[in-house]
C-alpha cells in the first residue's frame, strides 16, 4: 500500500488545504499528513496522491507554486467551504430531527448551516394538466402563497436554531435558510453542487420495519448521487440529547478508496477528538485479510496521525446480529462507509441489515463518495 501514495509537497496547513482542494476539483484523490500542532507550524503537512496520478498532479502544483499570490484569502475562503453543512428540510419530525443533529456538529466545527427547502412547482403537476384554464390562471397566485408559507416556515426553524445557539452559549456558528422551487432530489443536488458544502445532512423517513430503502425516494438516491460526505439521520435517533461523536466506526473491504475517505473521516473526527474504530466483517477471516488490516491501521496512525484507534476482524456466519453486537458494545455514534463499496454497501445496508443496524441501534449513517466512483 505504501507504494500507492507519493508525496506532492510538504507545506503549511493552509496551503496543504487549497492544494488538496484543487487537485480534487482535477478529479485526483489526495489527502493531507501530520496534521498536528508542532508539525502544522512547522509547515510539515504532506499532500499525498496515488503514484498513477504523480506527474499531472505535479504539473498542477507547479501552477499553483506559480500563480499562489493571495494565498491567504484563498486558504481562509476553503476553509470556510469545509465548513459549511448543508441541511435539506421538508418541515417533517425527521428533518427537524436532523436539522438540530447538524447544530450539535456545526457547534463543535464552527460550521454554518444552510436550511434549504424545495417546493413543488405547480407547472409539474399532471392535475395541472387536466384542470381548466380558470384553475390554471390561478397558479401564479398559488405559487406565492405557497412560497410564503414555506419561508414563514423556514424562518421559524432558523429562529428555533438559533435559540438553541443562544441557550447553550455557542458563538462561532451562522443559520441561514434558501429555498427554491422545482423537483426534489434534482434542485437538492444541484444545490449542493452550487453551495459547495464541506458536509450534507438529511433525515430518514424509515422507522425500524421499513429499512435503507425508506430512505425514501429523496435520501437514497441523494445519498447515491452526490459528490458529497453525507450524513444520514434515522428518525429514531434523538438528536436533542444526543451526546457529541465519540466513537465513529467505519466498515472497509480493504478497497483502495478506503484511504482516501479514511483521510476525510480523520479530519472529521479530529475536531471531536473523536476514537475511530475500522472494521472487516466476513464469514471467514483470512490471513490475506489480517496482513490487509495491519496496513490500514499504519497508514491511519502513521499517514493521519489518529492515534485514538483500534482495528479488528468480526467473523461471523450472521452479519447482521455481528454488527449490531458491536455497535452496542463498543458505543459506536456513527457508522462510516464508502459507496465506491457497491457490495459492502449492499451487504450492510439492504433492508434487513438497516432494520437491525441503523433504526435499531438509532445512530447516523455517514456516507463517503470516492473520486472515481462519482457520477
Amino acid at each position: 500500500m505504501n507504494n500507492q501514495f507519493r508525496t506532492l509537497a510538504t507545506l503549511t496547513q493552509m496551503r496543504a488545504q487549497l492544494l488538496s482542494a484543487m487537485l480534487e476539483e482535477q478529479g485526483m484523490e489526495s489527502f493531507m499528513t501530520h496534521q498536528n500542532a508542532i508539525k502544522e507550524a512547522a509547515g510539515g503537512v504532506d499532500v499525498m496522491v496515488r503514484t498513477e496520478d504523480f506527474l499531472t498532479a505535479s504539473l498542477i502544483y507547479e501552477d499553483f507554486k506559480s500563480a499562489y499570490g493571495k494565498e491567504k484569502q484563498q486558504a481562509v475562503d476553503y476553509m470556510r467551504i469545509a465548513r459549511r453543512i448543508l441541511v435539506p428540510v421538508d418541515f417533517t419530525e425527521h428533518a427537524e430531527n436532523a436539522a438540530c443533529y447538524a447544530l450539535h456538529l456545526a457547534s463543535v466545527m464552527k460550521a454554518d448551516v444552510q436550511l434549504f427547502h424545495v417546493y413543488m412547482d405547480p407547472n409539474q403537476s399532471p392535475f395541472v394538466h387536466m384542470e381548466t384554464f380558470t384553475f390554471a390562471v390561478n397558479l401564479e397566485e398559488i405559487t406565492r402563497e405557497m412560497e410564503e408559507q414555506v419561508e414563514k416556515n423556514l424562518k421559524a426553524l432558523q429562529q428555533k436554531l438559533r435559540d438553541k445557539l443562544r441557550e447553550n452559549k455557542i458563538k462561532g456558528v451562522n443559520i441561514f435558510y434558501d429555498l427554491v422551487r422545482g423537483s426534489v432530489i434534482n434542485s437538492i443536488l444541484e444545490y449542493a453542487e452550487a453551495y459547495n458544502p464541506g458536509l450534507i445532512v438529511m433525515g430518514t423517513r424509515g422507522g425500524k420495519r421499513e429499512g435503507i430503502w425508506s430512505f425514501g425516494s429523496v435520501t437514497a438516491k441523494v445519498i447515491d448521487k452526490t459528490s458529497r460526505p453525507i450524513i444520514a439521520v434515522p428518525k429514531d435517533f434523538n438528536s436533542e440529547s444526543c451526546t457529541l461523536p465519540q466513537r465513529i466506526a467505519y466498515a472497509t473491504d480493504f478497497d483502495e478508496t478506503d484511504y482516501w475517505s479514511l483521510s476525510k473521516l480523520a479530519s472529521f473526527a479530529k475536531p471531536f477528538k473523536a476514537s475511530i474504530n475500522c472494521l472487516h466483517v466476513s464469514e471467514m477471516i483470512e490471513n490475506k485479510q489480517e496482513v490487509q488490516m495491519h496496513q490500514m491501521k499504519k497508514f491511519i496512525t502513521e499517514k493521519l496521525g489518529v492515534q485514538q484507534l483500534e482495528c479488528g476482524l468480526l467473523e461471523c456466519i450472521d452479519l447482521q446480529l455481528c454488527l449490531e453486537d458491536f455497535v452496542k458494545e463498543n458505543k459506536i455514534d456513527i457508522i462510516a462507509m464508502t459507496t465506491h463499496h457497491r457490495n459492502l454497501f449492499m451487504k450492510l445496508y439492504k433492508p434487513s441489515i438497516t432494520q437491525e443496524v441503523l433504526y435499531h441501534s438509532e445512530i447516523p449513517l455517514m456516507v463517503f463518495h470516492a473520486l472515481s466512483s462519482r457520477k
